[in-house]
């Protein structure tokens, strides 16, 4: 195999998106050898083809202007994660105080965290994100962080919850508290708001087993 030109047609499928190093070596590459795979980045990134972001993240060169943040679609695409904190509120116009950095939980990288500049901050969240799990995450995030969000409205947050909340499922959730650890006040809460919703779950015995 030709490395050089495995890579090389990798970027061209991938124009615009990010090269995390330690992912995509992890997941697509593994048949590189570390220093191999450097020395084609590297050499990649002297033609311009890459440019380098932060430490050992790449952005494929686009000549169009990209249309969305590439950080973003990479890390919270439909599977790879979520974006939460105040730009999580600020799409449900919950609040409209803004604060960096973005918050990310994402299945797109090998470490537990990684800041990346001072914009964004990303965080392992082990699930596979969609339809059910996501919408679920959106929901503990804002009851878990609802009486410290800045100028909150209260109002519409009950709204979104249950908007968020319509397709709940136990088996959604068990991947979820697996996956990271959210307070038993939340969980609680979660419980009240599913009751009122006339939704059966077992999530405070799903959540006694797991936690």
């Amino acid at each position: 195999m030709n490395y050089s030109k495995t890579i090389r047609e990798y970027c061209k499928q991938n124009i615009g998106k990010v090269f995390d190093v330690s992912y995509e070596r992890t997941h697509h590459f593994e048949m590189i050898p570390y220093k191999t795979l450097l020395k084609i980045l590297n050499r990649l990134e002297e033609e311009k083809v890459i440019a380098a972001y932060s430490k050992g993240i790449y952005l494929i060169n686009s000549e169009e202007p990209l249309k969305e943040d590439p950080i973003i679609s990479y890390y919270a695409s439909e599977f790879n994660g979520v974006v939460v904190g105040y730009d999580l509120y600020n799409k449900y116009e919950i609040s409209s105080h803004k604060e960096k950095p973005i918050i990310i939980y994402t299945n797109a990288m090998e470490t537990s965290t990684k800041n990346i500049g001072d914009d964004y901050k990303l965080i392992r969240f082990d699930v596979s994100f969609g339809k059910y799990t996501t919408p679920l995450i959106e929901a503990l995030e804002i009851i878990e962080n609802k009486a410290s969000i800045a100028n909150c409205d209260l109002s519409k947050a009950g709204q979104v919850l249950i908007n968020l909340l319509d397709n709940y499922l136990d088996s959604f959730f068990e991947d979820i508290i697996k996956a990271h650890k959210y307070k038993y006040s939340t969980i609680c809460s979660l419980e009240n708001i599913l009751r009122s919703m006339n939704k059966n779950n077992k999530i405070i015995e799903i959540f006694k087993k797991n936690v």
